[in-house]
């Protein structure tokens, strides 16, 4: 599940670059839309320094919009299913209901990996 820390600026930048034809079972223009606005980063271990690739005050945003853009970019050069993902925004308000299951089974057929 993919909660707040994976809504930065650094991940709104890595799917504005993903080619057209990128097959994702999330919507790439609502995960980029929620990283933009969250323009206050958590800092902490959240933000701290990544070395060697990432060794910049912030690294560790950007070490992860990395990491997930090669979750979401490397399945369809394989020819895998594309990458699911869900937000906490999706599933906060239900998941501990007694119908979890039946609006997990709504939700994952709106992303049309059913």
């Amino acid at each position: 599940m993919d909660e707040i820390q994976h809504f930065t600026v650094p991940r709104a930048r890595t799917i504005a670059l993903y080619p057209d034809h990128v097959e994702t079972a999330f919507d790439q223009g609502l995960w980029a839309a929620r990283a933009a606005a969250n323009t206050k980063q958590r800092g902490g271990g959240f933000a701290r320094p990544c070395p060697p690739l990432f060794p910049e005050p912030g690294g560790r945003h950007t070490q992860r919009a990395f990491r997930d853009a090669l979750a979401d970019l490397l399945p369809g050069l394989h020819g895998w299913a594309p990458t699911l993902r869900i937000a906490d925004f999706d599933v906060l308000g239900w998941l501990n209901d007694s119908d979890a299951a039946l609006r997990m089974k709504t939700l994952l057929a709106d992303k049309d990996v059913t």
